[in-house]
């Protein structure tokens, strides 16, 4: 019987990362996709990605972000191309709201540079926002956008350069601890690993049902929309995200044909599981996105070019899951990572190759941990 050293179940941002870090140590890998990443049919998908290092959703992740940007720079040497691109972003909310008090707390406590904007301020410093009233920006200046699906395949395609085996179009139906080894069944056989690595994305809360964390999917949509407006083109636009009264949004510049892209952040419709999936469009959350079209980007048009929907997996308290299963010490995962994860994965793959292949990680990441819903 041949026994891999690791198999990864599921190869999108984080599985792909971890694939490739595990090869790069030497460990024999298996990669197990039920579909051909780069694809549609999870998170990893889109086109783009935002990347911010003052990060609003709390000061614990900023370490883990240091490291990020390291491997995003790392991969662009492996791959001989850019994926990360340096933009700035803003964002826009009241100042006790949860975007920009958020912000300022993890500025605080890691020292890092933020430019701050007056409701007043901003028209002139950003050409085409229409700010909520009562409202600050604060801009942050090396922060910018992630290539999403070249990210994914450049991983991919340098774990492969290294010996790694990847499986597409193979859905694992169950894996069984074997004590010393993990069975991780197919449809149409049964591998052997001695460490398994579970990236699952959507899929996660059949994969690791046993951590005991509920875990909900919401189906999201993104959108394209046509632009003739310099104001909003790469170039003269950041990134952005903004704290409204009618939810939180976030967007990016016109970087090609394809027009402003759009999405909510909050909202989503939720699904009881992966399969339920469609690229279907929503129409009352595109008539959501089109009312924050008029408030606060009125001169950008509201000619649809192209619409997307990808999947957030979400925790409880819209954290990460990180770490080594309790029960199975040989067994390692990331997921719940709650529509927010992209910018990390190339942090959490190293991360979980530390954990297969060291027993540990200095990575800071106790704070992810699955226990806290004990």
């Amino acid at each position: 019987m041949s026994v891999y050293d690791v198999a990864v179940i599921g190869t999108g941002g984080v599985g792909s990362a971890a694939f490739y870090h595990l090869a790069q140590a030497g460990a024999n890998v298996i990669g197990l996709d039920r579909f051909t990443p780069p694809h549609d049919r999870g998170s990893s998908h889109g086109d783009t990605r935002v990347i911010r290092m003052a990060y609003f959703e709390h000061p614990d992740y900023v370490p883990l972000l240091r490291q990020a940007y390291q491997g995003w720079h790392a991969l662009e040497e492996v791959a001989g191309k850019q994926i990360y691109f340096p933009t700035g972003v803003l964002q826009i909310g009241p100042e006790q709201g949860e975007v920009i008090a958020g912000i300022r707390a993890s500025a605080a406590q890691h020292n890092l540079a933020i430019e701050s904007f007056t409701a007043s301020e901003l028209p002139q410093a950003f050409p085409g926002v229409h700010p909520p009233e009562n409202c600050v920006g604060l801009f942050e200046r090396d922060a910018g956008y992630l290539l999403v699906s070249e990210c994914v395949a450049a991983y991919l395609t340098a774990a492969q350069k290294l010996g790694a085996t990847l499986r597409t179009n193979t859905a694992v139906e169950s894996w069984e601890d074997q004590s010393g080894t993990f069975a991780v069944r197919t449809a149409t056989e049964t591998l052997h690993a001695k460490q398994l690595v579970i990236c699952g994305g959507a899929w996660a809360s059949q994969l690791i049902a046993d951590l005991g964390v509920p875990l909900t999917i919401l189906r999201k949509h993104l959108y394209w929309y046509e632009n003739a407006s310099p104001c909003y083109t790469a170039g003269n636009f950041p990134v952005f995200l903004m704290e409204t009264p009618l939810g939180i949004y976030y967007g990016f510049p016109q970087i090609d044909s394809q027009g402003v892209k759009l999405a909510r952040h909050d909202g989503g419709q939720p699904i009881e599981r992966a399969e339920q999936h469609s690229q279907v469009e929503d129409s009352a959350d595109r008539h959501s996105v089109q009312q924050f079209m008029s408030g606060y980007l009125p001169q950008l048009s509201h000619n649809l070019a192209r619409h997307a929907a990808c999947m957030y997996t979400m925790t409880p308290d819209q954290h990460f899951l990180v770490g080594t299963h309790p029960a199975h010490p040989g067994l390692h995962f990331a997921g719940g990572l709650s529509g927010h994860g992209f910018k990390f994965a190339s942090a959490l793959g190293e991360i979980l190759s530390d954990l297969v292949t060291q027993g540990q990680t200095t990575a800071p990441i106790a704070f992810l941990s699955a226990t806290r819903f004990s």
